[in-house]
């Protein structure tokens, strides 16, 4: 009989046990609530403070103010919790009833996003698929190519992380810095390949029970053999495999509606967040005035 190793199965044990833990602690799927999006920005040099509720707190610049930032908070906090004025952005329209009546200012209208559901089996997901989608997903089946998956490296000279950035500039979008993809703790990086030229590639951050699509980049040959398509069905059926029911494919903008048509066509619900608030105790009553 082999000896038991009893070391080996506490660190076994406690890797499900932490695994648990953060399940519950982002137990809606959303990036912002999960412990891993705190870890990330302090491993960023970002100071992240928990107001009483568990709402993440960070620090923004707005101008000359420095003003603290309470992102998509489970449960607004509470207004004592807060040092002088705030920027909340609200989860949903309940949250923006209750910070209206609190006398929050909205700054910015709700952005809308492009949720998949992935609780559900592979029928189903390819039945919520725009026929055109899924006629370019069959296309891109046919094509033979061979797609590839690992964890993003954290080499900080990538070649994905130097493409995102010649794309960035290219077409004039600002997405969040490389060491965010880099240092996040468990990611998956999806590569579509002919031979050996690389035709696309998807990064994905995994916040159990959600993940998000964080990079994409395509070359026009993977456009052709339609490889993002390929990749976003086969990257969709692993991370249900795993237990990931919520995969955000980010907010649909109407500057790229070839992006946004992708994203619907692919069986995804529009979710939408709400407004951006300025909350003050000292702002409060000229908030009632303008709500």
């Amino acid at each position: 009989m082999a000896p038991v190793n009893h070391r080996e199965g506490f660190h076994r044990l406690n890797r499900r046990m932490k695994h648990a833990s953060e399940l519950s602690a982002g137990q809606d799927g959303r990036m912002r609530r999960h412990p891993h999006y705190a870890r990330t920005l302090e491993h960023m040099g970002r100071p992240v403070t928990r107001l009483p509720g568990g709402a993440l707190c960070l620090m923004r610049h707005w101008g000359p103010l420095h003003l603290s930032w309470v992102p998509e908070p489970a449960v607004l906090p509470d207004p004592g919790a807060l040092r002088g004025p705030a920027l909340i952005q609200a989860a949903d329209a309940a949250q923006d009833a209750a910070l209206r009546a609190r006398g929050a200012i909205p700054l910015m209208t709700p952005q809308y996003r492009a949720v998949l559901d992935l609780s559900t089996d592979a029928e189903r997901d390819m039945a919520r698929q725009r026929q055109k989608w899924r006629n370019r997903l069959r296309h891109g089946q046919r094509q033979r190519l061979e797609v590839t998956h690992a964890p993003l490296p954290r080499d900080p000279g990538h070649w994905l992380l130097a493409a995102e950035a010649a794309q960035q500039r290219a077409r004039g979008y600002r997405a969040l810095p490389a060491d965010f993809s880099r240092l996040w703790p468990v990611t998956r990086l999806f590569t579509a390949r002919r031979g050996k030229e690389v035709l696309a590639a998807q990064l994905f951050l995994l916040h159990p029970p959600g993940a998000s699509y964080h990079i994409g980049w395509s070359s026009e040959a993977g456009r052709a053999a339609s490889a993002h398509n390929l990749l976003l069905w086969q990257a969709g059926r692993w991370l249900a495999a795993r237990g990931i029911t919520r995969l955000d494919l980010g907010v649909l903008d109407d500057a790229a509606p070839g992006l946004a048509r992708f994203k619907l066509g692919a069986g995804a619900r529009v979710e939408s967040g709400g407004h951006l608030w300025l909350a003050s105790r000292f702002l409060a009553p000229l908030g009632r005035l303008i709500g």
